[in-house]
Order: structure tokens, then C-alpha cells, then sequence
């Protein structure tokens, strides 16, 4: 199972659809974590990877249409935090 895609080629362009689900799906976190949508967002030359690559990972978990597949990619998730 393949995880890195930051330095992979350059992603398809989404449909309207899939950018607004994404957008959604980062208000929905940044609601959560209690931080601004803008904070997924950095500043040019300002970059954070760890926000970057949250960004991305949300992005791509929302293209994740199988619940099942959905709730594996979390438990993933969260293993991987409280190692």
C-alpha cells in the first residue's frame, strides 16, 4: 500500500464535484482541530510539510468512495498516531 503521493506526479485535474467535497471535507477538519481553513493553506515560502501533506491526505480521503475503504484508511491513520 503505497502512501507517498507529495512527490509524485502532478495530479488530474478534479472535477467541480470533487473540489467542492474536498473543501468541504477540510472545513469539516479544520472545525474539528479548531483551527482556520486557512491554516491548510501556507503562505508562499512559508510552507509547512506537516500542513501540506494534511492537506493532502484529506484531499485524497475524500476520494475514497468505499465506506470500508474509508474506515481502514482511519484505523491506518490513527495507528500510525499513537505509535
Amino acid at each position: 500500500m503505497a502512501l507517498a503521493r507529495s512527490q509524485g506526479p502532478a495530479p488530474s485535474p478534479a472535477s467541480a464535484s470533487e473540489m467542492a467535497r474536498a473543501r468541504d471535507s477540510l472545513a469539516r477538519l479544520a472545525k474539528v482541530l479548531g483551527v482556520p481553513v486557512s491554516a491548510f493553506h501556507p503562505v508562499a515560502g512559508e510552507q509547512d510539510e506537516a500542513i501540506v501533506q494534511a492537506a493532502d491526505l484529506v484531499t485524497e480521503f475524500a476520494a475514497i468512495d468505499n465506506p470500508a475503504a474509508r474506515r481502514t484508511c482511519l484505523a491506518f491513520v490513527r495507528a500510525m498516531a499513537s505509535s
